[in-house]
């Protein structure tokens, strides 16, 4: 078996040693260590790429990728035709010429595409099928100028006017808003997109308006009743109001107390009815503005009585006079009547007050305000840590209670408690980058590697191509059957044994056997007869002097 393997090898080795096979051997070995060398000569001279940007459309992509070719820029198309990249110096000139092209442009294509040149024979329908789609792009585009919005996508349901129909069907819109990742609209910018949307098109009505975003969640309130809507809203203005009671009492006692020593809470009780009252008071003290008193006295006698009474009947238990004396007169007093009427003018002192009370008033504040220790650096600049003297934390109350408008009547409560915070580790500051984290380290790193790369490839391919390529092949010898290939004797014969006979070598060693073979074969006979070949090799010794 070893004879066998040793015999393929000595083929391979003749067969390798063929001049045609050494020429195709040295093309193929100079042609890979030229690629080789080329590659690495690209790979090492390569600037580093930046994205440029990033979910691109088709239609931008090609668009951006003319731009920079037609500037002379560099440019790569990574994930899968959506993101181009440009060398790291160019990145800022990119960007601005890019920029000054408008590109890249929103999805659709606006009301620029009104301006274009019409087609011969465009129906309506389609005229209107265009205004909407244009009217679409551009309610898309201003969305997307949202810091929050990636980009966005609208859908119009715009039904068409007939004068048959009194009243047609509403419409109706639909948009979908792709947000950026951590981000979050706001209620007010929702309800800002909604009624951007219902005041783009006639007749729409904002509640008509649904936004959803990239994961079918539905934002606007669409279908909410009243009461949740003003629940929400009393909602978001508790809690501004609490935060800004938070934000005066940290603001005050920060810079007595160092930043991040102070932590406050205050719980708000607002009252949101809406109270309209109307009244009218009259003064109690009035002054006389003007008095008319007027009395009548009639001393008349009545002639008169009441009708169907007998007139001349005396009196009911009349006394009878006796005659006057003569000379005496008796005094008559006839009946008087007197009426007597009084009129005073008042200066009235009315008010009517119409009053519309402002939902939102502060039933009731609780205000809980948490004090850490106070530092205190000794002679030897040791930092202890020390709770507040109780006057420091009166002084604190008074203030407190000045920043918030504490108010007994009202029910206000104020809790100051002192204890020591819990220190967070703090955390190490960011090393400088190192030197091997420099650019041009790399840079220079990438050169010398393709250097040592070339220079091991001359050193361990090519060279040894070349040496093998040079060495000449032996001639063949003119053996005999019986003849051993060696040096030849001084007459040009070769080389017997000491008794005249020569060595017996195999039949095959004939004409034209190559050295390998002849060496091959030598092999086999030293191994037959090895006392014989010691002796041709002693004579050949000594023919060499």
């Amino acid at each position: 078996m070893a004879d066998e393997d040793q015999t393929l090898m000595d083929r391979f080795g003749g067969f390798s040693r063929q001049p045609a096979v050494r020429q195709l051997a040295l093309l193929v070995g100079l042609a890979a260590s030229v690629a080789l060398a080329i590659g690495l000569v690209q790979w090492a001279s390569a600037p580093g790429m930046k994205p440029l940007f990033n979910q691109l459309n088709p239609a931008d992509t090609n668009i951006v990728i003319a731009t920079l070719e037609s500037n002379g820029i560099e440019y790569e198309i990574n994930a899968g035709g959506t993101m181009v990249a440009v060398p790291r110096g160019d990145l800022d000139r990119a960007r601005l010429l890019l920029a000054s092209e408008g590109l890249p442009k929103a999805d659709g294509i606006g009301f620029e595409s009104l301006y274009e040149e019409q087609e011969l024979g465009l129906s309506s329908f389609m005229e209107q099928a265009r205004y909407h789609r244009a009217l679409e792009a551009e309610l898309a585009r201003t969305m997307a100028a949202l810091d929050s919005v990636r980009s966005a996508r609208v859908h119009l349901a715009i039904s068409k006017e007939s004068p048959f129909l009194r009243k047609g069907n509403a419409p109706a819109a639909s948009v979908m808003l792709n947000i950026y990742p951590g981000r979050i609209l706001s209620d007010r910018q929702l309800a800002g997109i909604v009624h951007l949307v219902s005041s783009s098109v006639p007749n729409l009505d904002s509640s008509q308006v649904s936004v959803v975003d990239q994961a079918g969640k539905l934002l606007s309130d669409q279908g909410e009743d009243e009461a949740m809507g003003s629940s929400k809203e009393h909602y978001r203005l508790t809690q501004q109001l609490e935060q800004n009671y938070n934000d005066r009492i940290v603001m005050i006692l920060e810079p007595i107390l160092g930043a991040g020593s102070v932590r406050a809470q205050v719980n708000a009780d607002m009252d949101f009815t809406r109270i309209e009252r109307t009244s009218e008071v009259y003064a109690p003290d009035t002054v006389v503005r003007s008095e008319q008193l007027s009395e009548e006295i009639a001393n008349t006698p009545n002639d008169g009585g009441v009708p169907g009474e007998l007139v001349n009947e005396p009196p009911p238990n009349a006394a009878l006079q006796a005659d006057p004396v003569d000379g005496e007169q008796v005094a008559q007093q006839p009946p008087a009547r007197s009426t007597t009427r009084t009129t005073r003018n008042y200066e009235m002192d009315k008010t009517i007050s119409h009053i519309q009370e402002t939902p939102g008033s502060v039933r009731r504040l609780s205000v809980a305000v948490l004090l850490d220790y106070e530092e205190n650096v000794g002679e030897d600049g040791q930092v202890t840590r020390a709770p507040l003297e109780q006057a420091q934390i009166d002084e604190i109350r008074t203030l407190v209670s000045e920043a918030i408008g504490f108010s007994a009547d009202r029910g206000d409560t104020l809790s100051i408690m002192n204890a020591e915070f819990t220190r967070p580790p703090v955390p190490e500051p960011l090393p400088e980058p190192g030197f091997l984290e420099q650019d041009w380290v790399w840079q220079v790193g990438k050169g010398l590697l393709a250097l040592s790369v070339l220079l091991a490839l001359v050193f361990t391919v090519l060279r040894p191509l070349i040496r093998f390529a040079a060495v000449p092949i032996p001639p063949a010898r003119n053996l005999g059957q019986n003849q051993l290939a060696g040096p030849d004797g001084q007459d040009g014969n070769p080389l017997m044994l000491a008794a005249g006979d020569p060595v017996g070598l195999p039949q095959n060693m004939n004409q034209g056997a190559n050295y390998l073979q002849s060496l091959s074969m030598a092999r086999q006979a030293a191994g037959g007869e090895p006392a014989r070949v010691a002796s041709v090799m002693k004579n050949w010794v000594a023919a060499d002097g």
